[in-house]
Parts: C-alpha cells; sequence; structure tokens
C-alpha cells in the first residue's frame, strides 16, 4: 500500500530534478513519468482485486498507436515522425497522470 504512494512521488522528484538539471534539453521531466505512474496504477487495481490488465491494456494500445503512427509516417512522408511520437508521448504522460489520481480517488472512496 505504501508504495502506491511512494512511486508516483519519486517520479516527480525525479521529474523536478532533470528538469533542474536539463533545463533546455529536448526531454523534459515528465516524460519519464509514465515508468512511475503506470505500475502504480497497476498496484491500485491489484489491491482492489480488479483485472490488473487494465494499466498494461493502456500501455499496449499505447504501443499499437506508435506503430501505426511509424506506418503513416512511412507511407505519407511529410509526416514528421520525431514530433508525433513526442506528442503521443505526451499524451501517455497526462493520461497515466490522470489515470493514477482517478484510480486513487475510486480506492478512497
Amino acid at each position: 500500500m505504501f508504495s502506491i504512494f511512494m512511486i508516483p512521488i519519486i517520479g516527480l522528484l525525479l521529474d523536478l530534478l532533470l528538469n533542474k538539471l536539463f533545463p533546455k534539453a529536448m526531454f523534459r521531466g515528465y516524460d519519464i513519468l509514465p515508468f512511475f505512474f503506470i505500475p502504480a496504477c497497476g498496484m491500485i487495481t491489484h489491491h482492489q482485486n480488479n483485472p490488473s490488465f487494465l494499466p498494461y491494456g493502456f500501455l499496449f494500445f499505447f504501443i499499437l498507436v506508435i506503430i501505426m503512427t511509424v506506418e503513416l509516417a512511412i507511407k505519407n512522408k511529410n509526416i514528421s515522425l520525431g514530433k508525433t511520437l513526442r506528442q503521443i508521448w505526451r499524451y501517455l504522460s497526462i493520461s497515466s497522470v490522470f489515470w493514477y489520481f482517478g484510480l486513487l480517488f475510486l480506492m478512497i472512496i
């Protein structure tokens, strides 16, 4: 139960540290947040005795979106693959944070 709260806190602290150490880098600190929030979501669903495939199903969906994006970028050469992948990764970062807080809210209720 304690790790449900500590893993995202560690991710947020690393986010702040990366932003302080590398202020002008191409990546931002929030780019690492899915690696901390998705496992925490898995722990919440396991704690609630819900099917634990939910967070990893979301990650599998994200991987499928990347495959589709690569395929579209190859077919339509005018799409910037780097920018597209960057936007998808930011979507995953934001979604994993919102999903974590939603599951945390449902766990508390």
